[in-house]
């Protein structure tokens, strides 16, 4: 179920995207904007430079989306740019900018908030694809390192790698996958994640990474 938080006084744009997210049976709830509270996606629409304050304020996740709403205004949307902002959408040709920009808009949804089915002792989970670091291979288990801690499963890697069918993971030696999306830098035959943990590259991986 993903969070999405509106905050606009246009009921129009809260109507468009909600219908937009129904017809692509993307499951969701409106949160209440609330700095505080984290949302999935973010939607804000925004009248003048002194509004970024809100963008600034509340707390993001390498996954969060935000999608801000604003006049047509080159100042404000190169400043939305520094700011790590999705999209900037037009507010006075809001339906038209939405619309022509549905494709990119799914696709962030599509890649950002995938789950993976995780088994443990017959109970199935579901976490999240972009909150796992890395998965590690140990005899004929599996461990998940991700946001929410460690998960073991008994399982291989290759099979892994076909369940969550995934461009971002990528298998980086025999007995690790990483997901690319925490990668902060490779150096040498090592790859450094941005949770400031190292993994060893095999030989024969380095040229796929």
């Amino acid at each position: 179920m993903i969070r999405l938080s509106i905050l606009s006084k246009n009921s129009c744009i809260e109507e468009k995207i909600c219908h937009f997210l129904e017809t692509k049976s993307i499951h969701y709830y409106i949160q209440s904007f609330n700095e505080k509270v984290h949302a999935d996606i973010y939607v804000i629409e925004i009248e003048k430079k002194e509004d970024l304050k809100i963008i600034k304020n509340f707390h993001r996740y390498e996954e969060t989306l935000c999608y801000i709403i604003g006049p047509q205004n080159y100042e404000l949307a190169s400043e939305c740019i520094k700011l790590k902002v999705n999209l900037y959408l037009s507010c006075k040709y809001f339906e038209e900018d939405f619309t022509k920009n549905q494709t990119i808009i799914l696709k962030d949804i599509q890649e950002r908030f995938l789950y993976y089915n995780y088994s443990s002792h017959g109970i199935i989970s579901q976490m999240r694809l972009s909150q796992i670091y890395y998965v590690e291979s140990l005899r004929h288990q599996i461990i998940i390192h991700s946001i929410n801690g460690v998960f073991v499963e008994r399982k291989n890697l290759n099979i892994f790698l076909k369940e969550v069918n995934s461009k971002y993971f990528i298998q980086i030696h025999k007995s690790f996958v990483v997901n690319k999306q925490w990668v902060k830098n490779i150096q040498g035959q090592e790859c450094i994640l941005k949770n400031s943990e190292t993994l060893p590259i095999g030989r024969r991986y380095k040229s796929a990474l």
